[in-house]
């Protein structure tokens, strides 16, 4: 009997730990029947908004600007999800996280209630796909393709529920990617002079002169040079530059000569350029990618010695021969910068700089810039180092931009401060600064111009040290090249009777009589020994700066030189500073030194695949509701219907009981049968 009693509890026992354990089993299908469930249906990546109408974005990702992605979340469940965690990866690198604090079920009252969008900002970093080799004739320009793809992917942290979309971002050219360079800092008794004569804006489409091999085309400036010229400069700004048949930019191979009023000729050779272009935008804002925009630039100082009449002469030199430049392009007339000496004027301290930068904002206005909005196309100038340290009576600041005009697309700022919009002239109309203005004279001398430029006031606005103008375009498409500071300065009256003793002589501002090297731009190769020396009139403090940042100074001396023994590459502004250190009158003296590799090596252009700034382009009309880009490669998210309940499939209980049951008969049976043996 003990024994039938010991087989029935441990038969009874393991029923019991059966049914147990399949009835935890069945618990959470059971409770499944009630729960949210997540998952992710779209990535949309974009510049300016996401395009709802067509299921595209209105501008792709471009390379160092603030972009957005949208990650579209659903809650498949029929229970309202509480704070889940939104995550963005990009090539592996967390973007961003976002807790989303509910999203309700779906409901048929509400049946877009369960959906919502996830916003990150996005600022992949990428490099300027073009370069250049300057030549004395023009620059060779290599292009090389930055674009990249990146596989984007969106995780919810219920479920760990994730989508990827391999997207392509690429540089866009039109956006402000070129700061004006500063190429001196420097004092005059004097001013500047900036002049297009009566050049007109030259257009290969319609044939004319100076765009066409071997056709050229002059243009007169009127000049008066009474003391001499500081410094002069040519600007020649070139546009729709391409050749033929070539899938890539090239920039023009142009020929110059300058004649000055005793008829004597120069040929010029081409000192610096600054080019730009569009990029490799993909479909539908890849047009003009295969033209360039740009500034040449030539020292012409050593040929304005006098007054009268300069002829400046453009043409083409290419015949379609050489492939290292284009075959087509058109141009703005060609300026003249002057900065002038005159002993009766007042000691001005002036800024230059120049530059290439084209641009195209406007956002939903310019959809073929790619919907680059102002805050995108905001090219900046700045002007380095303090200002003297002298009673300022006005200060003026000058702007040059080909194609900006007076309409309220294009903004001036200065030291943060809109200074207003349409404050360009001379596109379409003849324009001469105001008198009222002192120290810089800009002058456009036809209607056909096409350039814009400005001369403003901003004395009130100005700081001590590193002022700074901003152009803007907001819908124009315009290209800043130029930027000036001009700051006139109160003239020291000679004291009556300040003198102590008699015979006491008042000491005149000092001046540097004679500076090496001679020339204003200085020319060295990378690790070269290089000597800079200046000698004054009188006996003064000396302070040398690189850059607008103090290197060496010499006390009491008439004479005075700085080395610097191992050249870096790059710009240089090198500037000396005389000062009486009695009366705190100064002189100062500034080259613009260029140091270069000491060996020449030519890269061989990479394939290109080029891109197309445009002054006056037409609009892009989006009609195709296609996604631009690569195509993305979801991972499968399951999308069940409202009928369909998510999670594990449901299981019908009881049969766990049957089993405990059967056990228990079977117990049984095999105990009743060893009590009748």
């Amino acid at each position: 009997m003990k024994k039938t009693v010991t087989v029935v509890a441990i038969a009874f026992a393991l029923a019991c730990l059966f049914l147990l354990l399949s009835l935890s089993m069945l618990a959470p299908a059971l409770a499944q029947d009630d729960v949210p469930d997540l998952g992710i249906t779209a990535i949309k990546p974009y510049h300016y908004e996401w395009y709802e109408d067509y299921d595209i974005p209105k501008g792709e990702p471009w390379f160092n600007l603030k972009n957005y992605v949208e990650v579209t979340v659903v809650n498949f469940g029929n229970k309202t999800a509480k704070s889940f965690v939104v995550r963005l990866y990009a090539d592996g690198e967390l973007i961003g996280s976002k807790t989303v604090d509910e999203l309700p079920a779906y409901s048929e009252d509400y049946p877009e209630a369960n959906t919502t969008d996830v916003e990150f900002e996005w600022v992949p970093e990428g490099e300027d796909p073009l370069s250049w080799i300057d030549s004395a004739e023009g620059a060779k320009l290599v292009y090389t393709d930055t674009n990249r793809i990146y596989t984007l992917k969106a995780v919810v942290d219920e479920n760990m529920n994730e989508l990827t979309k391999d997207h392509e971002v690429a540089w866009n050219g039109y956006m402000a990617d070129a700061a004006l360079e500063n190429l001196v800092h420097d004092t005059v008794n004097g001013g500047i002079l900036y002049t297009t004569g009566d050049g007109e804006y030259r257009s290969y489409e319609s044939g004319d002169d100076g765009t066409r091999y071997n056709t050229y085309y002059d243009i007169n400036y009127d000049l008066e040079i009474a003391e001499g010229a500081k410094l002069a400069r040519l600007y020649i700004y070139y546009t729709w530059s391409k050749s033929k048949g070539v899938k890539e930019p090239k920039a023009p191979k142009i020929g110059v000569t300058l004649k000055t009023p005793s008829g004597i000729t120069h040929d010029l050779s081409m000192e610096k350029s600054y080019n730009d272009i569009k990029g490799n935008l993909p479909p539908p804002y890849h047009t003009y990618r295969y033209y360039a925009w740009g500034t040449y630039t030539y020292d012409i100082t050593d040929y304005m010695e006098e007054s009268g009449t300069y002829v400046v002469s453009v043409t083409n030199l290419n015949d379609g021969s050489d492939d290292d430049f284009a075959t087509e392009y058109s141009f703005a007339p060609p300026a003249i910068l002057l900065v002038y000496e005159d002993t009766a004027a007042p000691k001005r301290e002036y800024w230059i700089n120049e530059g290439a930068d084209v641009l195209m904002g406007g956002g939903d206005e310019r959809p073929e810039g790619g919907f680059l909005d102002l805050e995108d196309c905001l090219n900046h100038a700045e002007f380095p180092g303090e200002h003297l340290d002298l009673e300022v009576e006005e200060a003026v600041l000058g702007v040059v931009a080909p194609w900006a005009d007076d309409s309220e697309d294009d903004v001036i700022y200065f030291n943060g401060r809109e200074l207003g919009r349409g404050l360009y002239k001379g596109y379409h109309n003849e324009y001469r600064s105001s008198e009222d203005i002192k120290g810089i004279l800009m002058n456009i001398g036809t209607d056909k111009a096409q350039i814009g430029m400005a001369a403003i006031d901003v004395k009130r606005y100005l700081e001590d040290s590193d002022n700074e103008v901003i152009q803007g375009d907001d819908g124009d498409n315009m290209m800043p090249a130029n930027a000036f500071l001009v700051i006139t300065y109160k003239e020291e009256e000679e004291g009556e009777g300040e003198g102590e003793g008699e015979g006491e002589v008042t000491l005149a501002s000092p001046n540097i009589t004679a500076w090496n090297p001679f020339d204003a731009v200085v020319n060295s190769t990378k690790g070269e020994s290089r000597t800079f020396n200046i000698t004054v009139n009188q006996t003064v403090g000396i302070s040398w700066q690189i850059n607008g940042t103090e290197v060496q100074t010499n006390e009491s001396v008439t004479e005075a030189a700085y080395t610097s023994t191992s050249a870096v590459l790059g710009t240089w502004n090198v500037s000396v500073m005389a000062t009486n250190t009695s009366t705190g009158l100064f002189d100062m003296h500034t080259w613009t030194w260029h140091v270069t590799p000491a060996l020449t090596v030519t890269p061989t252009p990479a394939k290109a695949i080029t891109t197309t700034p445009s002054p006056t382009p037409s609009p892009i009309l989006i009609s195709t509701p296609a996604v631009p880009g690569a195509t993305p490669t979801p991972t499968p998210v399951p999308t069940p219907s409202a009928e369909e309940k998510p999670g594990a499939e449901e299981k019908t209980p009881g049969f766990e009981l049957v089993i405990s049951l059967f056990i228990l008969i079977a117990a049984a049976y095999l105990i009743r049968k060893h009590e009748r043996k």
